[in-house]
């Protein structure tokens, strides 16, 4: 999907367009992509160019503390799915009349990206998104979904598309919120389960445990079989920017990558591509299970294709196509 005029006539306004480029001097209003520290805001720019049809700006930073870079060469993918996820809140609250106070729960997310185009740089990488809503659902006149497919530009190279269809539920529970405890400690919420041990940080791609979302498997045959516990933080700084009763979609894309990263252990892979369906919410109060499978490819050598799924009391949540390609 691109838009047929590289370059449009502009504008932040919803209804109206007028010249100029995409910035990068300074990052989006938190509340408009849905996060509360200025840290993890990643749009910094964006352009009505038609009715349905959007120009946005993305920096990505070339050490972020938690999205890292890849095996000290590549940017991490995440960052795209992430981008992808800001832009659709953004787009949905400046264009479509959906209010900020809404929850915003990622129903399905699929993207690919070319490696060679997310290559770590001398500066932070930016990115344009040539965005178009396809899709736009409706209850009693209120937006309750819209799909975005995006194209992404880097240096105006393309470097990846993806599609995202996002649901808009709510209001939050702004009580429950404020009550929550800003300074949970790991393993001590009397409504969370206690974290399992995690999965060794290496093995998953990772230096610091407490960004391993995996945990051991209780029984030898779960490690046989590539069966994990999900370790739901809510203390993490990035996964769970702001207080919420549902595990966040991107916590369960980070769980599909370290499965990948851990089925293809002692190998480093780098995520290329995932499709991915959210079926249900995910309670952060409950058990959850993920399982992978590794599927055929044509050259086992080059790449690596798993089926990720994630279930909560019997029920599938979630599943994600992962492709991972080897790091050279």
């Amino acid at each position: 999907m691109s838009l047929t005029d590289p370059r449009p006539p502009l504008s932040r306004s919803p209804d109206a367009d007028s010249g100029g480029d995409l910035r990068f001097i300074r990052t989006a209003p938190r509340h408009l992509v849905d996060r509360s520290a200025v840290a993890e805001v990643l749009i910094t720019d964006w352009r009505r160019v038609s009715s349905d049809a959007f120009r946005l700006a993305a920096q990505w930073p070339r050490g972020h503390h938690f999205y890292a870079p890849v095996a000290g060469a590549w940017y991490d993918p995440l960052l795209a799915a992430e981008s992808l996820r800001q832009a659709a809140v953004l787009v949905g609250q400046a264009y479509y009349d959906v209010p900020a106070d809404r929850h915003f729960r990622v129903a399905e997310l699929e993207f690919e990206i070319v490696p060679s185009a997310l290559l770590l740089g001398l500066r932070p990488a930016e990115l344009h998104l040539e965005s178009a809503i396809t899709e736009v659902r409706r209850r009693t006149g209120a937006p309750t979904a819209l799909t975005m497919e995006t194209d992404l530009l880097r240096d105006g190279e393309f470097a990846g598309a993806g599609r995202l269809t996002l649901h808009m539920a709510g209001p939050r529970d702004h009580e429950q919120a404020a009550s929550a405890d800003p300074h949970p400690v790991l393993g001590t919420d009397p409504g969370h389960p206690p974290l399992s041990e995690p999965v060794p940080p290496a093995i998953v791609g990772r230096l610091d445990e407490r960004d391993v979302v995996l945990g051991l498997p209780g029984s030898a045959a779960g490690r046989r079989d590539l069966a994990w516990s999900l370790r739901v933080d809510p203390g993490h700084p990035v996964l769970f920017d702001h207080a919420t009763g549902d595990v966040p979609g991107m916590v369960l894309l980070e769980a599909a990558r370290q499965a990948a990263q851990a089925a293809c252990a002692p190998y480093r892979v780098l995520t290329v591509e995932i499709r991915s369906a959210f079926h249900l919410p995910l309670a952060q109060s409950a058990p959850c299970h993920i399982s992978a499978a590794r599927l055929p490819t044509q050259d086992a050598g080059e790449e690596a294709v798993l089926r990720v799924a994630a279930w909560q009391f019997g029920r599938l949540a979630f599943d994600s196509l992962v492709v991972a390609a080897l790091c050279d």
